[in-house]
């Protein structure tokens, strides 16, 4: 355990010196309240307190009072009871609060609930750390993975804007695609921070993997009406926003995966038949 230091005015027990930096940067940013992805971060008299976002204006009786350690489990699942493989989304539950004492329940709550992205976080603001570039990234993959070397660079463009949509995840993609740079810096109240994502997730590796696999098979030729196509486009926006019950969203094998729908509605706009592509994710 690392040992606790004096207590700060603003109530927070501080830990030794040197120990993590990227925990004492958030502090300091906290003269306002914070939201960090989902979670709000509000300085309180005896401390800092955690809630998601949603239950700003909530009373605290009607939250569930969660020790650090217990936030982990909290946010392993969504509402639904969903396995949730990117602790990313924004599908985290609601109906909690954390209080926080000292800067290791800090550093222990938010590790819980998204690893690794303050430090992330504080890393590409001291300039300590870059992105890497996703095909400088699959070029160091093997095994099962070896075949996404093989994705063009069309594709991988495709990819990065479906794997990354804003409704799968709330990182900032910093990294870059053969076609596409970083995604723009998000504009938006001084409150938030942009955690940036530095490399292409195992959820997008894997839907790269699926989508060199796919484009192996012989293309199918479709024809469709105006009609047609915009009830299919509707059809797949809908399975979007309401996937199947026996859905596993890291598993590109299902072919209602959100990701590989992604895909779809670009292919669809592709082929100017309409459909669009999910909204490009900027960061919160």
């Amino acid at each position: 355990m690392i040992p606790s230091g004096p207590r700060r005015a603003d109530g927070i027990t501080s830990g030794p010196a040197g120990v993590h930096p990227h925990v004492a940067a958030l502090r300091d940013r906290l003269g306002q309240p914070l939201i960090l992805l989902e979670v709000l971060l509000e300085r309180r008299p005896t401390g800092i307190e955690l809630r998601h976002f949603r239950d700003a204006t909530r009373p605290d009786g009607e939250l569930v009072s969660r020790p650090p350690e217990a936030l982990g489990a909290l946010a392993e699942s969504t509402e639904d009871g969903a396995f949730r493989p990117n602790r990313s989304a924004p599908t985290l539950r609601s109906g909690w609060r954390c209080h926080i004492a000292t800067e290791t329940d800090l550093h222990e709550a938010l590790e819980q609930l998204y690893p690794g992205a303050l430090a992330d976080w504080h890393a590409w603001e001291t300039g300590s750390a870059g992105p890497t570039p996703f095909r400088d990234f699959v070029v160091r993959q093997t095994g099962m993975y070896r075949s996404t070397q093989a994705i063009t660079d069309g594709e991988a463009d495709a990819v990065a804007r479906a794997g990354c949509a804003s409704s799968l995840c709330l990182r900032r993609r910093c990294w870059s695609t053969p076609g596409m740079g970083p995604a723009p810096r998000p504009e938006f109240q001084a409150e938030a921070l942009a955690i940036p994502c530095l490399e292409p997730c195992a959820l997008v590796v894997d839907l790269a993997r699926w989508r060199v696999k796919d484009q192996e098979a012989r293309p199918l030729r479709l024809e469709l009406t105006a009609g047609e196509r915009e009830s299919l486009e509707m059809a797949l926006r809908n399975t979007v926003d309401q996937p199947p019950e026996d859905l596993r969203e890291g598993s590109t094998r299902h072919p209602a995966n959100p990701r590989r729908l992604g895909l779809l509605l670009a292919r669809l706009n592709e082929l100017g038949t309409g459909g669009g592509d999910l909204p490009e994710n900027k960061g919160t």
